[in-house]
């Protein structure tokens, strides 16, 4: 024991694992703070933008405890006062989204409007439509007898001979506004609810003679300005291009996208390159590089004036191009960088993408809610996250490792966005690594070339001198469609999933996050809950028809001057009524049928007597399911039965008069659908006020409990 001797061990430090870098969560100040103030404006609007006061005293009162945890003598902890500050703004998200809600404040022209008024208003956009321009307006005012009372607002209007309306003009309209109608069909696009997004809540209708010109002075200021250059930019390109070609080159140049046809949509959306056609964030950064490398050969002491100038032209871009919420947050971002890059600062992609929401989220809340707004961000980040380590799976030398690069981008903004594009358009493009990687190489050389031909034309040459660029630029573009319609030819070139609802968006997003940790921070606990993740979205996929069958149903739907009955028995899909036109099964029938998930049978006409297990017919008497239906029909005489058959439905339709209905049928739930005119459709409201009218109430859907 005496010659025992202090032993002392040294101090290992443990090293970092190198596998493992730290996420650097400092680089992206912003991100937490935004996530919050994004929060609180979708809980206000959850909340249907109500409760302001709570908010506001929820914010204050956690402003004022985190100030208090900061000021205390010796803080032990940051954490608490920053989870207040968060809270904080959270709350202010909540509050500053009902503030700006349009229909919380008392002039709102939905508030004041009074049968009799002239809207006054300013013309902010103007669209082609197909009978009637759509034209934006700012309400301003309401002039009522020898009163201008002020309202604000914005109003959809439809106006006849309105073409030639520019932004900024005054107008002066007699027409009633009407609250915009939710759809009368079951699963069809929600028209209400994008215009609400864009806080449009009504719309008008006016003739010409309902509506006129406030003053003859020619607009001025930035968006008269920016839509007469795209003007002036579209007639350059008319004299080289047309149909489709000139819709589309229109469409990726500068965002005027009314000429594209169904057909061409469908084509580019069906192969994963729909993007290419709204101008964003690709667009800008294309044009920020070529400004960037024609401005290359000034000296360095002139950075600032380079710098000025790519801001500028970007900042007239986007507002040439309508100024988008992807336009918006590009340029945002390109602007952060550009200044950064000026002063010597580096700035992380997270903080940028966090700048911009900012910004966008202030300027407008409900931007958050809007497609493009969370498609354009998710790619960025997707971009941001996955680019790099997809690039690093293959080695190729030379020109190829480019190609390899455009790829790899293309597949990360695909994952960023994979969530949001399965769960709002219900489609996978197969072969997007081909058509996405090559659309974007067309879209350099589109967007160069209509730049430089729009640049010759607005400095006055014509004629000769822009036929080189317009021939170009029209070969582009026709070989650039033509690939985009061979992509879409290409055997299963897109994946349907009609239903893939918020619970698979939900845990898809959760397993995009856990493989972009993994792609920074490889771990065996992180791969465990990506492997779990999957199993758990694949076991629900599988397992959902049978844990959640879709049960049988009858569909009356609201067709204008049409009757048509949608019958699903469970496995096998038919219909009964008159035939409709292709846009009408496209756009009111087909959304539920494809969420059905079964192929229905051509329509049977009411006349034709059918015997199946799903419905039987013997006109005007049906069986849909387990409902007995009995028709009234406009069209035919009814002889006056001692008795009519037991039935549970009464099914109203070409005009049939409301005071002919037989005694014995009054009790019975009566359904009057669209082949009604409208005034036979109030008779029925006025003499059955609980019948169910489709015009108003919606298609009637009947589901079988099992």
């Amino acid at each position: 024991m005496g010659n025992a001797k202090n032993t002392t061990f040294p101090v290992v430090t443990p090293l970092s694992d190198p596998e493992r870098p730290p996420i650097p969560w400092a680089a992206a100040p912003l991100l937490l703070p935004v996530a919050a103030l994004g929060a609180g404006v979708a809980l206000a609007a959850a909340l249907d933008y109500s409760f302001r006061a709570y908010f506001l005293i929820t914010c204050l009162s956690a402003l004022v405890v985190a100030l208090a945890l900061h000021l205390r003598p010796r803080p032990r902890l940051a954490f608490p006062a920053a989870a207040f500050l968060l809270l904080a703004l959270f709350a202010f998200g909540g509050w500053y989204a009902g503030v700006r809600h349009p229909l919380n404040h008392a002039n709102h022209v939905a508030h004041r409007y009074a049968p009799g008024d002239y809207v006054t208003g300013t013309v902010t956009a103007v669209r082609p439509g197909t009978y009637r321009p759509a034209v934006e307006l700012n309400v301003t005012g309401l002039l009522r007898g020898d009163s201008t009372l002020p309202a604000t607002g914005r109003l959809l209007t439809y106006l006849a001979d309105g073409d030639s309306l520019l932004p900024g003009e005054q107008l002066l309209l007699a027409a009633a506004p009407e609250t915009v109608p939710p759809p009368l069909n079951p699963d069809v696009f929600d028209y209400a609810a994008y215009l609400a997004s864009q806080s449009i809540y009504q719309r008008a209708y006016a003739d010409a003679d309902e509506w006129t010109r406030l003053g003859t002075d020619r607009v001025t200021g930035p968006a008269a300005l920016g839509d007469r250059a795209r003007a002036a930019w579209f007639g350059s390109l008319t004299p080289y291009l047309s149909g489709d070609n000139l819709a589309v080159a229109a469409a990726l140049i500068m965002g005027k996208r009314d000429l594209l046809g169904a057909e061409v949509r469908s084509a580019y959306a069906d192969t994963g390159a729909i993007h290419v056609l709204a101008v964003s964030g690709l667009h800008v950064g294309i044009l920020a590089l070529i400004v960037l490398q024609l401005l290359g050969w000034l000296p360095s002491r002139w950075a600032a004036v380079r710098t000025a100038l790519t801001v500028g032209v970007v900042w007239f871009f986007a507002l040439v191009t309508g100024l988008s919420p992807s336009v918006q947050r590009a340029a945002l971002m390109v602007t952060v960088v550009l200044i950064g890059k000026a002063l010597n600062r580096n700035n992380g992609i997270f903080n940028l993408l966090a700048i911009a929401a900012l910004v966008m989220l202030v300027a407008e809340p409900k931007q958050l809610f809007q497609v493009g707004f969370q498609l354009s961000f998710a790619a960025v980040a997707g971009i941001a996250l996955f680019a790099r380590a997809i690039q690093q799976w293959v080695y190729l030398p030379g020109p190829l490792r480019r190609g390899w690069d455009a790829i790899s981008v293309s597949t990360a903004a695909q994952l960023g966005t994979l969530p949001f594009s399965l769960y709002y358009f219900g489609q996978f493009p197969v072969y997007f690594l081909l058509s996405g990687t090559l659309v974007i190489v067309f879209a350099y050389l589109v967007l160069g070339l209509g730049l430089l031909h729009g640049f010759l034309a607005g400095v006055g040459l014509s004629g000769g001198w822009l036929w080189p660029t317009g021939t170009l630029l029209n070969g582009v573009v026709e070989v650039q469609n033509a690939f985009i319609f061979f992509c879409r030819q290409l055997p299963g070139a897109t994946l349907e999933l009609s239903d893939f609802g918020l619970p698979s968006a939900v845990g898809l997003l959760f397993l995009v996050a856990c493989l972009a940790y993994l792609a920074y921070r490889p771990s065996h606990r992180a791969r465990w809950v990506a492997l779990a993740l999957l199993a758990g979205l694949g076991g629900y996929w599988i397992l959902r028809p049978v844990l959640q069958p879709t049960v049988p149903q009858f569909t009356i739907y609201h067709l204008p001057r049409a009757s048509l009955i949608d019958v699903y028995d469970g496995r096998r899909g038919m219909v009964i009524g008159d035939s409709v036109s292709s846009s009408q099964l496209d756009y009111q029938v087909m959304p539920l049928r494809q969420s059905l998930g079964v192929a229905f049978t051509p329509a049977l006409p009411f006349a034709a007597d059918t015997l199946t297990p799903a419905a039987a017919v013997a006109y005007p008497l049906m069986r849909l399911l387990d409902r007995r239906v009995i028709v009234l029909d406009g069209d035919r005489r009814y002889p006056a039965p001692v008795a009519w058959p037991a039935a549970d439905l009464v099914l109203v339709r070409n005009g049939y008069r409301a005071d002919r209905l037989p005694a014995p049928l009054a009790n019975l739930p009566i359904v009057v659908d669209g082949s009604n005119p409208p005034y036979r459709t109030e008779e029925w409201r006025d003499s059955y006020p609980t019948a169910h009218l489709t015009g108003e109430d919606g298609a009637y859907r009947y589901l079988r409990e099992e």
